[in-house]
């Protein structure tokens, strides 16, 4: 028992400290307003380059599993835009291309850790409402391992674009201007909650769902130093749910998949119309990674100190 007291009062301590800063709260404000006016404002460009991308996806002669495919794809209009952004100020440059930067060989390894958080979390979810009745999955649908392979790869661009903007710089830009590291995984959480608003039956628990995993994407990449674990963590869990067992991804249906699920109605462990994603025992999953990636990474820190 003292040893859990000593753990949660070092986590309140860590907390705490996370919210402290040396800039006056205008300073904080204002950085904050510039860096989500910013983010946004990239994210309405590639909005707009990507609607002329879904009418030449529409009016290409292809099956349905390609088309699904290609709407993954289609977040390749977002990465332009930060990349031309990026080209184009340099100041921010880092933000944008810090995946590419460090050991190799570390950030292969957390690459491989963040797959398989992200798989074991969104395996926990479904085996959960699959015990409890919310679906049935059946045997493998014979999916093509070509289709198979380019959803994965179009996951993995969706995910780490994602993740660049999010976390990359969103969370990156307000962490190195002095925002406290816990306003700033808060902000970059909420707009990643944000990107995902006008999503099919977006809800109260799919915001506070998407916000949670938006926190632990920021710890993950704050304490890790490397946005390969949150942007493989993150193609992981959505490729688990769509391309492997046919459930929605924030409430957008899945077309192929390996395995065929029969849904059977929403409880406390799946939401119907938006997925493992809109349901309770999914925030309650996503908050145990976050104190664990919290308690690891502060484990770390003392130790390079």
């Amino acid at each position: 028992m003292s040893k859990i007291t000593a753990v949660l009062s070092g986590l309140k301590k860590d907390l705490s400290d996370s919210w402290k800063s040396n800039r006056t709260r205008r300073e904080i404000i204002e950085t904050i307003v510039t860096v989500f006016v910013t983010a946004y404002g990239l994210d309405f460009l590639g909005y707009f380059l990507r609607v002329r991308y879904f009418r030449w996806r529409d009016s290409l002669a292809v099956s349905a599993e390609i088309s699904h495919v290609l709407l993954y794809l289609g977040h390749v209009c977002f990465l332009a835009v930060m990349l031309l952004y990026a080209w184009a100020v340099r100041k921010d440059r880092r933000y944008f291309t810090d995946i590419l930067h460090g050991n190799r060989r570390r950030n292969a390894l957390y690459a491989v850790l963040g797959a398989l958080t992200g798989f074991a979390s969104m395996g926990i979810c479904i085996l959960a409402a699959s015990v409890h009745g919310d679906f049935a999955v059946a045997s493998p649908s014979g999916v093509q391992i070509p289709i198979f392979l380019f959803g994965l790869a179009a996951v993995l661009l969706q995910a780490s674009t994602e993740e660049i903007e999010s976390r990359g710089f969103v969370f990156g830009r307000l962490k190195a201007e002095g925002v406290p590291v816990g306003i700033a995984a808060a902000v970059s959480a909420f707009f990643f909650t944000f990107l995902h608003a006008d999503n099919p039956g977006f809800s109260i628990i799919p915001l506070l769902s998407i916000f949670v995993v938006g926190i632990e994407y920021a710890i993950s990449f704050h304490y890790f130093g490397t946005l390969w674990f949150p942007c493989d963590a993150h193609m992981m869990w959505n490729f688990t749910q769509d391309f492997i067992f046919g459930l929605p991804d924030s409430g957008n249906p899945a077309v192929i998949s390996i395995f065929h699920t029969t849904v059977s109605g929403s409880s406390f462990f799946y939401d119907e119309v938006f997925g493992i994603e809109g349901s309770c025992a999914a925030v309650i999953v996503n908050l145990i990674a976050c104190c664990i990636i919290f308690l690891i990474g502060r484990k770390m820190q003392k130790k390079e100190n």
